[in-house]
């Protein structure tokens, strides 16, 4: 959250949950055009991570980031660099070469101008980001205990769909 160096990530593949929420802590975002995005914490009887649940809103806008979190639907690279997730698509052969250019541009730059700038781009927004980082810590490890939690890994392993209908009533503490 606080890196003081710009981050570049290429996203290749697939990015599920932290693979997707880390991304919105880095400078610079590429994707290969093949790339899925998939934020499925609901689902597992989880919540965001990584200060998730104040980044992507601050990013998206608050109704974007409730159909990506709350509904946990996967989506393509194109819709990522739509949503402004990713700084750009750019075809599969190139993204090394993409994110590699723009590592070497960065490096060639004035060391100290370059993490200020970073640090003034960050700043207003830091302290909130922790914040919701420190919550969602706390409320993801109840979460792993909870009831829904517990049968959706179990339906996961058992290779079934969850069946949330029937759980027990959460406690107070859950």
């Amino acid at each position: 959250m606080a890196f003081e160096k710009p981050i570049v990530a290429a996203v290749q593949g697939v990015a599920i949950g932290g693979g997707t929420t880390m991304l919105t802590h880095c400078d610079f975002v590429y994707a290969g055009e093949s790339a899925k995005f998939k934020l499925p914490f609901i689902d597992l009887g989880l919540v965001p991570e990584f200060g998730s649940s104040f980044s992507i809103p601050a990013r998206v806008g608050h109704l974007r980031a409730a159909e990506m979190l709350l509904l946990g639907e996967p989506f393509t690279a194109a819709r990522a660099a739509e949503l402004g997730l990713v700084t750009r698509v750019v075809p599969d052969g190139d993204l090394l070469a993409t994110a590699t250019a723009t590592a070497q541009k960065l490096a060639a730059k004035p060391a100290g101008a370059l993490r200020a700038s970073k640090q003034l781009i960050k700043q207003a927004s830091i302290g909130q980001l922790r914040e919701a980082a420190k919550f969602e810590s706390r409320e993801f490890s109840e979460r792993l205990r909870s009831a829904e939690a517990i049968e959706a890994f179990t339906a996961f392993r058992e290779k079934r769909a969850p069946n949330f209908t029937n759980l027990p009533k959460p406690l107070a503490a859950e």
